[in-house]
């Protein structure tokens, strides 16, 4: 009988996932272990959610604020008919390292330029960027996924909102209502919302 060799191991699938000033600080200090997330839609609101994470052993790599080398241009957009900005990263081809809105610590490392503004031909230098616009490269914090459930939002019990990396101070699920109505506005929490909460593990750099 002829064995098959088995065939290479396939890479875990990566996402991008944004996340808070806040939230990365409890990522870097190993306090933060889940995540949770407003389904979309919501039940009875159409189709069913699906999980857009993924599953145990994927990775999530955080996009957060940041600030890069580079400088704002126009260029005509044809289909819209107007000039629109556009920004160059030159962080990488400079032989520089991104920086981050949130150090290691208070005293680590130099943020962006204070005088950076969106000036066409100005030169280039350190500039704030979204945590949206953040690039593969850039991400410091990569995540794998030790497991996915789905439950409404005040299920939540004092264990988890510390896994959410909320201070423990007095009662830890009235620390993660109100940073959950800070991320998700004023009523946000009165909804309960069915949510995707996404536990995982932090992969050394």
């Amino acid at each position: 009988m002829t064995t098959l060799a088995a065939g290479p191991t396939p890479a875990p699938a990566e996402r991008g996932i944004l996340f808070s000033g806040p939230m990365v600080t409890a990522l870097l200090a190993g306090t933060k272990t889940q995540t949770r997330r407003t389904q979309r839609p919501q039940p009875g609101q159409g189709a069913a959610s699906r999980n857009p994470f993924g599953q145990p052993g994927d990775r999530l790599w955080v996009r957060e604020r940041f600030f890069a080398l580079g400088h704002w241009q126009t260029r005509r957009n044809a289909r819209k008919g107007r000039e629109e900005w556009f920004f160059t990263d030159l962080t990488r081809q400079q032989g520089l390292a991104w920086r981050y809105a949130q150090a290691h610590d208070a005293g680590s490392g130099a943020g962006g330029d204070p005088h950076a503004a969106r000036i066409a031909g100005a030169a280039p230098t350190w500039h704030p960027r979204p945590a949206l616009f953040m690039p593969r490269a850039a991400s410091r914090i990569l995540l794998e996924i030790v497991g996915v459930r789905s439950e409404r939002l005040q299920a939540i019990g004092a264990a988890d909102a510390l896994a959410e990396g909320v201070v423990p101070d007095g009662d830890p699920v009235r620390a993660y209502r109100a940073v959950w109505e800070r991320i998700n506005g004023a009523g946000s929490w009165d909804a309960d919302p069915m949510v995707w909460v996404v536990e995982f593990r932090c992969l050394p750099a």
